[in-house]
Formats: C-alpha cells, structure tokens, sequence
C-alpha cells in the first residue's frame, strides 16, 4: 500500500489515519487521547451494561441484537465526548512527553516503542477493571 492510504488493504489505510491524526495533534496528544478514548469506552460500556441490567434483568450479551445496540451507545456516547478528549489530550500531552523522554532516557526505548508500551499498560487496566467489575456483578 502507499503512505497515503489509497492501498485496498485494511492495515494500509489504518497507518494513513494513524500518520495523519499524528501530524495533526502531535505524538504526545495523539497517545493521551487514545489513552483518555481507551477510558472512555471502559466506563461508558460499563454504565451501558448497567442501565441494560437495571431494566432487563440479564446480560446484553444474551441477546446479540441487545449487544449489538449496547455497542452501538456505548459508540455514540464516545463520540459525544469527542470535544472533552481533545482537550484532555491536549493537557496531558506534556506529561506524555515527558514520561516518553524519561522511558527513553532510563531504559534506552524509542518513542514509538515507549508509546505502545504506555498504550498497552493502559489498556491492560482498563480491561483488568472492567473484567473485575463485570465479575462481580454478575
């Protein structure tokens, strides 16, 4: 695929987004709204699965149709914050940069791979906390 996304495949035009959001936001406010949209969907899927519970009485995964119309709130309600996120990137971008320099300088990691290593962690809790909490209310 070409640098400009126009390739057919999938992950030709990820990368494009991807290159294109970074130019426009910067690196640092790049990874702090993936981070701040990473718990953002953690707790809006939460709260959505909770309003279904509260008024059906089951799981929306029981019902595909109720899942598919959970994951489609819990998309709205994300895109709804779109506005906030941005700001929010926008504040923690220096922390990140920071954090980022630091990662480089104490354990000789690039960017790139300091970046992901942030994203992972971060998702790694998010997803260790939704899972203890739908654990526990099941």
């Amino acid at each position: 695929g070409s640098d400009d996304g126009s390739g057919k495949g999938l992950m030709a035009k990820a990368r494009a987004f991807v290159r294109t959001k970074a130019l426009a936001l910067g690196q640092s406010a790049l990874l702090a709204y993936l981070l701040i949209d990473i718990a953002v969907y953690a707790a809006l899927g939460l709260v959505v699965r909770s309003a279904y519970r509260h008024n059906y009485g089951q799981e929306p995964w029981h019902d595909p149709k109720a899942f598919l119309l959970m994951l489609a709130a819990t998309w709205a309600g994300n895109n709804a914050t779109r506005p906030l996120r941005l700001a929010g990137a926008a504040a923690l971008s220096p922390g990140l940069e920071w954090a980022m320099a630091r990662l480089h300088e104490q354990w000789g990691l690039r960017r790139a791979f300091a970046s992901i290593a942030i994203l992972a962690i971060w998702g790694l809790l998010a997803l260790t906390v939704v899972a203890l909490v739908v654990l526990a209310t099941l």
